[in-house]
């Protein structure tokens, strides 16, 4: 498994402890110093386990980072975790089962439990808009093998894997070209909706992972830059699928959704005309009503009108999202 870090001295330590602390001790563990500046390197060194290598890399981003990571790793299975999350002590036991019952699957992926702040979300799929429609009330611990388009279309609208609750096949991350490191922000989104067009996916229903999200995390520093970025990819694949009704309704879909939370990012700020700004570009680029109507709504300072309260809004709260037939 690989542990991509960045002077993350204050949490790559837990991070690591929870891979060397699993059920399933046959791993390797391999983290990728991407040039701390910090006390990282002191920290990695002061680590005693056979399991544990540290590759020294240059900065060059989490992209990166992530194939120097699986190019010097041994295993035939290729797993992720976030130097500032965690894994619960069964999650790999769980996932390499799976994988080793469904050889028609090329990667699994898990539930994660949320932590932002002094909020605490249990289930981070139950709070996604589009998946936790998908699911359904039912619950599937053992796992279910989903359909290549449904994740496809998926992962158009929203991006409910996340590199800490991911495990591959090594010859199906190969295959789908790894992570492209022109991407700076939402590098592993771009590497899943490539991964996705000829690979299958399984899902485990249980939160093997802990997602941390801490005052250094890009939700935090620069949310402009990843909403950019969602926004620019959701484009690309719009241009490639000029033949795909289906696909473009639900491209459609993520671009207002990704324009709506930008623009709602600055009118947080108390930024009007920003937000104003990022409303008219959406509309202009989807054609959607109620874009048109926030930009004018945020012109005029009718804060009511496009800037629902964050509790009534946020990505993770039950009472906001609606639900949506399988």
């Amino acid at each position: 498994m690989v542990i991509p870090t960045y002077n993350r001295a204050h949490s790559v330590g837990d991070a690591i402890m929870s891979v060397l602390r699993q059920t399933m001790s046959d791993l390797e563990c391999v983290v990728v110093d991407d040039g701390s500046t910090d006390s990282t390197p002191a920290l990695l060194a002061s680590i005693n386990d056979p399991r544990l290598r540290v590759i020294l890399g240059r900065h060059a981003g989490v992209a990166a980072a992530r194939n120097l990571g699986v190019a010097h790793a041994r295993a035939p299975l290729v797993a992720f975790l976030d130097s500032d999350d965690l894994w619960r002590p069964d999650k790999l036991a769980h996932e390499v089962s799976y994988l080793d019952r469904h050889p028609e699957v090329d990667a699994v992926f898990s539930d994660l439990e949320k932590q932002d702040g002094g909020d605490v979300y249990l289930s981070f799929m139950r709070e996604t808009a589009v998946f936790s429609g998908l699911l359904g009330e039912r619950e599937y611990p053992d796992g279910v093998a989903l359909s290549r388009r449904e994740v496809f279309l998926l992962l158009l609208e929203e991006v409910p894997i996340k590199p800490s609750a991911l495990t591959l096949r090594r010859s199906a991350f190969l295959k789908a070209g790894r992570f492209d490191e022109t991407w700076s922000s939402s590098e592993d989104w771009e590497f899943l909706l490539r991964f996705s067009r000829a690979h299958r996916f399984g899902y485990i229903d249980l939160p093997l992972a802990l997602l941390r999200v801490g005052d250094d995390s890009l939700h935090r520093t620069d949310q402009a830059r990843g909403d950019s970025a969602m926004i620019r990819l959701l484009l690309r694949e719009r241009r490639l699928l000029r033949d795909d009704p289906e696909a473009r309704v639900a491209v459609q879909r993520g671009l207002v959704t990704r324009v709506k939370h930008f623009g709602w990012h600055h009118g947080d700020a108390g930024r009007r005309r920003a937000a104003a700004s990022v409303f008219l570009r959406g509309f202009v680029i989807t054609l959607s009503p109620g874009l048109l109507v926030r930009a004018l709504a945020a012109l005029l300072g009718l804060s009511s009108s496009w800037q629902p309260a964050r509790a009534a809004r946020g990505h993770w709260r039950r009472a906001a999202i609606p639900r949506r037939a399988a």
